[in-house]
C-alpha cells in the first residue's frame, strides 16, 4: 500500500473509534444508571476489553496494521464482528431483544456500510448482526414473537439498504477511476492512465525479463482538417481513426491519447520484430491517411518513461522529416466519413 492508502485506513480506523467511544458512553451512561441489574461488572468488563482493543489498532504503525489488502479487511472485519458479539452478548445479558443495547446493532452495521469500500465485508457484518439478533431473540426470550419479528425485519431491511450502498458507492467509485483515466473523445486512455499501465507493464517487464514496447504516432496534416473543416469534423476523425486502430490491436495492447492527435500504444511483451509488425498494422488502419511513428523497445531504448518517450518521440520526427526531404510532403486528412 502507498501512503495515501495509509492514511485513508487510519482515518477509517480513527473514525470507527470515535463512534465506538460515542457508543461506549451511551452504554456507559445506561449501565451506571441501571446498576442495581444483574451482570453489569461483565457488561462493563467487555466494553472496557473491547475499547482498548480499538485503541491498538489505531496506536499500531499503519504500515504494520494496513500492510495489504487482505489484511486491511480482515482486521476491519474482526472489528466489526466484535463489535457485533459484543453488542448481542450484552443484549443478551441484559434482558434480550427488549434491551435499549439491542438497538446498537443498527449502528454497527450502518457504520461498516458508510466506512469500507469491500461490499462482501459490510454484508457479512449485516448477516452476523441480522443472525446474532435472531439468536439472541430464540434464545433468551424476554419479548413477544411479534416484537422479534418486527426488531429483526427492521434490521434486515437496515442491512439490505447498507449493502446496496455499498455496491452503489463501490460502482460509483469504479466510475470515477474510469473517467479519470479516460479520455472523454475517443475512450482511450488518458495521460494519468498511461503512466499507470506503463507501471505495470515495467513491473511485468521485470518480474518475467519480457520486452515490451512503446509505438507513438501523430496524424499527419491533422491541424490542417482543423482549420478548414473545424474542430468537430476533426473530433469525428480522430474517433474513426482510433476505431480502426483498436481494431488492429490485441487484446493485451493499451492505446493511449497523450494530446490532439498524439497517441501511443503499449504493446505489452513486443519486441523490436514485434513493434514493427504493429507499426504496419497501425499504418494499415490508418489508410488512406498517413500517420508518424516511433518505436521505442524497453529495455533497450531506455528504463524510464522520459527516456523510452524521447526515444518513441524521436521516430516520429524522424519520419517527418524523412518526408519533407525527399518531397513527399503528408496527406492531409479529409473530412472523416
Amino acid at each position: 500500500m502507498n501512503e495515501r492508502s495509509h492514511r485513508s485506513s487510519r482515518v477509517n480506523a480513527v473514525g470507527g473509534l470515535l463512534v465506538l467511544t460515542a457508543a461506549f458512553a451511551v452504554a456507559g451512561v445506561y449501565h451506571a444508571a441501571t446498576w442495581d441489574r444483574p451482570h453489569r461488572e461483565a457488561m462493563v468488563a467487555m466494553l472496557v476489553a473491547v475499547y482498548l482493543l480499538s485503541l491498538l489498532i489505531v496506536a499500531l504503525p499503519p504500515s504494520l496494521v494496513f500492510a495489504t489488502r487482505r489484511r486491511r479487511v480482515g482486521i476491519a472485519a474482526f472489528w466489526n464482528l466484535v463489535c457485533v458479539a459484543l453488542v448481542a452478548v450484552s443484549a443478551a445479558l441484559d434482558g434480550g431483544l427488549r434491551s435499549p443495547i439491542a438497538a446498537m446493532m443498527f449502528v454497527a452495521v450502518v457504520f461498516a456500510s458508510v466506512s469500507y469500500a469491500s461490499v462482501a465485508l459490510v454484508a457479512a457484518v449485516g448477516f452476523a448482526g441480522l443472525a446474532s439478533t435472531v439468536a439472541v431473540g430464540a434464545l433468551v426470550g424476554g419479548a413477544s414473537w411479534p416484537y422479534v419479528t418486527m426488531f429483526t425485519s427492521a434490521l434486515a431491511i437496515v442491512a439490505g439498504t447498507c449493502v446496496w450502498q455499498a455496491h452503489m458507492g463501490r460502482r460509483r467509485r469504479r466510475q470515477l477511476a474510469e473517467a479519470s483515466r479516460t479520455d472523454p473523445l475517443t475512450g482511450c486512455l488518458n495521460r494519468r492512465g498511461f503512466v499507470e499501465q506503463y507501471e505495470r507493464a515495467v513491473s511485468e517487464a521485470e518480474r518475467t525479463g519480457t520486452p515490451f514496447a512503446l509505438v507513438e504516432f501523430d496524424i499527419d496534416g491533422f491541424k490542417e482538417v482543423n482549420d478548414v473543416y473545424g474542430h468537430e469534423a476533426g473530433d469525428r476523425l480522430l474517433v474513426q481513426l482510433v476505431r480502426r486502430v483498436r481494431g488492429v490491436l490485441r487484446s493485451a495492447d493499451e492505446i493511449a491519447r497523450l494530446g490532439g492527435d498524439e497517441f501511443v500504444v503499449l504493446a505489452a511483451g513486443a519486441d523490436r520484430e514485434g513493434a514493427q509488425a504493429l507499426v504496419e498494422r497501425i499504418e494499415r488502419a490508418l489508410s488512406p491517411q498517413t500517420g508518424s511513428i516511433g518505436v521505442a523497445v524497453y529495455p533497450h531504448d531506455g528504463r524510464t518513461l522520459d527516456e523510452l518517450y524521447r526515444a518513441a518521440d524521436a521516430g516520429v520526427y524522424k519520419t517527418k522529416r524523412s518526408r519533407r526531404s525527399e518531397g513527399k510532403g503528408t496527406r492531409t486528412p479529409g473530412e472523416a466519413n
